[in-house]
C-alpha cells in the first residue's frame, strides 16, 4: 500500500547555527561591535563585558533579527538612548533586553530601532566594523576592500568549524540554501564545508532581497527544482516563521536556540530522521 503521508521533494539548508557552527565567530563580532561603537564612537567606558551569549540566544528568538550585525547596531542604540556613559549601566540585562524584544511585534528592525532608540551609531560604519573583524585584514583587504575602523588582524570566522558531515551531492533530494549571510561571507563557509561546487542558482542570500522570515527563498528554490514540500533546516526564530508563512513543507530545528522544540545536534541527525541519510 502506498503511504499517503507526505514527504519532503527538497532539502533547504540555512547556513550559521545548521551547516556550519558560528558560535564562537559572529557572537563574539557583536559584542566586540558593541564595545567599538560605545568607545570608539559614542566615547563612553566600557565597564561592561558588554553583549553576552545570553543577550545572543535571546534575540535569536525573535523572527526579525536574521542580520546579526542588526543585533550589534540595535543593542548599541538602545544602550546609547539610556544617557550614561556607563555600559554597565546603559545596557540593559538579557532580561530586559527579551522584554523589550516582546514589545517589538514587526519585522523591520530599522523602523524599530530609531523609532524606540533613536540612532545615535549610524548603522552603516557598524556594519563595516562588524565586516572587518569577521574577515580579518587578510581576508578584507583581499577582496580589494580597506579597514576603515578596525586594526588587522586574525578574522573571527577562523573559529567556524562545520557541522554537516555530508556532502551536498550526496543527498537524495534537491538542495537550496536559503541564508541571511551575504554572499562573501557564505563563500568563506562554502569552502569550509568544501562545498565550493554548490550551484549558485540554489542559494538565496540577502543580495536577492530575499531576507527571512519572508517564505519568498523557498518559493523560490521550489519553483527552480520543481519541488513543492521543502524541509528546512534552521536555527532561529526567523527560520520557523519562515517555514510558517511558506505553508508548505517541514521545519527541522538544529542546535537550542527555540526553547519551546527540541533541536537536532547537527543537520545530519535531522536528515536521518527523514530518511534522508
Amino acid at each position: 500500500m502506498v503511504s499517503s503521508v507526505p514527504k519532503p521533494d527538497m532539502i533547504v539548508f540555512d547556513v550559521d547555527g545548521v551547516l556550519v557552527d558560528a558560535s564562537r565567530s559572529y557572537p563574539e563580532v557583536v559584542s566586540r561591535a558593541l564595545l567599538w561603537g560605545w568607545t570608539r564612537v559614542l566615547g563612553c567606558i566600557p565597564d561592561s563585558e558588554g553583549f553576552s551569549s545570553r543577550h545572543f540566544s535571546v534575540t535569536k528568538t525573535h523572527p526579525a533579527f536574521n542580520d546579526d550585525y542588526d543585533i550589534a547596531w540595535a543593542a548599541l542604540n538602545c544602550a546609547a538612548s539610556r544617557g550614561t556613559s556607563s555600559l554597565a549601566a546603559a545596557l540593559p540585562s538579557p532580561e530586559e533586553w527579551g522584554a523589550l524584544l516582546r514589545g517589538f511585534t514587526g519585522t523591520d528592525v530599522l523602523s524599530w530601532v530609531r523609532s524606540a532608540f533613536g540612532e545615535r551609531v549610524l548603522r552603516d560604519p557598524l556594519r563595516q566594523a562588524c565586516e572587518e573583524m569577521y574577515f580579518g585584514g587578510d581576508e578584507y583587504e583581499a577582496m580589494g576592500e580597506t579597514l576603515l575602523y578596525t586594526t588587522r588582524r586574525a578574522g573571527l570566522w577562523e573559529r567556524e568549524t562545520p557541522l554537516a558531515s555530508f556532502f551536498w551531492r550526496d543527498l537524495p533530494l534537491p538542495a537550496g540554501i536559503y541564508t541571511g549571510r551575504p554572499l562573501k561571507e557564505l563563500r568563506l563557509a562554502l569552502k569550509l564545508l568544501n562545498w565550493e561546487d554548490f550551484p549558485p542558482d540554489l542559494i538565496v542570500t540577502p543580495e536577492t532581497g530575499m531576507i527571512k522570515p519572508s517564505p519568498d527563498g523557498l518559493a523560490l528554490l521550489c519553483e527552480k527544482t520543481s519541488a513543492s514540500s521543502p524541509l528546512f533546516l534552521g536555527d532561529a526564530e526567523s527560520d520557523r516563521q519562515t517555514s510558517r508563512s511558506f505553508g508548505r513543507g517541514f521545519f527541522a530545528p538544529i542546535g537550542n536556540f527555540l526553547p519551546d522544540l527540541k533541536g537536532y545536534e547537527n543537520p545530519a541527525l535531522a536528515l536521518k530522521d527523514y530518511g534522508l541519510l
